[in-house]
């Protein structure tokens, strides 16, 4: 049978800033970023069947996900304030999903740090001192706008002591970051944090002075009122602290207003500004590019309490948990690497657990024998591949 007959027709947008009056750059980038949001609609396609043998119901789903991508086409594009918007349609194949072989259907749980500004004098102009904190604010709503991931925000963390070596740097204990005791705090399963490199102003020479030859040049280059907006983006297992993802964003946008005005990062004057509507793009980037990143990583949630045979996680409604969903306990145990420092391991106990209560944040599961009997503790873990 064709393949085609399995497949999905997906129609996505994708945006992308324009550099140079490069127009057909612009449609690449823009179309690229219409593929991963296709993909993403095509993991959030999900086909739930309920079988009744010997008197039980199971559940089994399965998810077609983002993986061959045929046949793109350019429906439409539009273009404003040098932001090109492109909508594609394309047939996406369910096969090769993932390395193993399919896509859970839960919204895995994401805490979002303080983001700190590298050079802080940068925030001068403007007067964006609190980006540090309102700019990861905006990531969390463009996240949970596209909903593949439920972000939470904690933007009084800092996550890294030295911006320069992040995200390598080193606590005073000689740990490399926070990120596992932040993940176990928040009660989620990743963390993003990240570092906000530059957004200084953009000359051709002497960047520090504004003489009148340096203002010549600026025009001659069209750089006069351009700024950068330059961001490394960090992604974390909270439940070990590594690192399992990063991206670079670098771009350009016009500070179009006076240099003495006070925006401040996320007012409803920043937006408006061009330099603001490349910010904003950028987010959509950063969200889009977490969720693909963690479409094909596993569930996890905390068990916080047992009773007789029934275990409580840390997970419900909000992440997509429904009765007779079934996962696999894992058991959290603590080792030290040759520094002394505490790592987390998690070993499959080969027990399985049937979730028969539902609440918004959290569900109850039943096991086939009592947790005591199964050395099952709070702390220990669920997992669904």
């Amino acid at each position: 049978m064709s393949s085609n007959l399995f497949s999905q027709k997906i129609e996505a947008q994708g945006q992308a800033i324009i550099y140079n009056k490069d127009i057909n750059d612009a449609r690449y980038r823009a179309t690229q970023q219409a593929i991963k949001q296709a993909s993403l609609q095509a993991s959030a396609s999900i086909r739930s069947n309920e079988v009744m043998q010997n008197g039980v119901v199971s559940s089994s789903t399965s998810i077609q996900s983002a993986a061959q991508v045929n046949n793109v086409d350019i429906i439409s594009e539009q273009i404003f304030d040098d932001i090109l918007s492109v909508t594609i349609a394309t047939r996406i194949q369910p096969e090769n999903m993932c390395k193993n072989g399919s896509v859970n259907p839960y919204r895995k749980s994401v805490g979002i740090t303080g983001f700190a500004l590298q050079v802080p004098q940068q925030a001068n102009l403007g007067a964006l001192h609190n980006i540090g904190r309102e700019l990861p604010k905006s990531l969390v709503d463009a996240i949970n706008q596209q909903g593949y991931l439920r972000a939470l925000s904690a933007t009084n963390l800092s996550v890294y002591p030295d911006l320069i070596n992040a995200p390598t740097s080193a606590n005073n204990d000689g740990s490399l970051t926070d990120v596992a005791r932040i993940g176990e705090d928040l009660g989620v399963q990743y963390v993003i944090s990240g570092v906000i490199r530059d957004i200084g102003e953009l000359y051709p020479k002497h960047p520090n002075q504004k003489t009148p030859l340096n203002s010549l040049l600026s025009w001659a280059n069209r750089e006069d009122g351009q700024r950068k907006f330059v961001l490394d983006l960090y992604l974390y297992d909270g439940f070990s602290g590594a690192l399992i993802f990063q991206h670079r964003y670098d771009e350009i946008g016009e500070w179009d207003t006076k240099e003495t005005n006070k925006v401040g990062f996320g007012s409803a004057k920043f937006w408006q500004l061009h330099y603001g509507k490349v910010v904003a793009q950028t987010l959509k980037d950063m969200s889009i590019d977490a969720s693909d990143d963690l479409t094909c990583q596993p569930f996890v949630a905390n068990i916080f309490r047992t009773e007789s045979n029934r275990i409580h996680i840390n997970a419900g409604a909000l992440a997509g948990i429904k009765k007779g969903d079934q996962f696999q306990v894992f058991r959290r145990y603590e080792i030290f690497d040759q520094l002394q420092n505490a790592q987390t391991q998690l070993n499959n106990a080969n027990i399985n657990v049937t979730i028969t209560q539902v609440q918004p944040n959290f569900a109850i599961g039943e096991l086939a024998v009592e947790a005591r009997i199964l050395n099952v503790q709070q702390q220990d873990v669920v997992i669904a591949w």
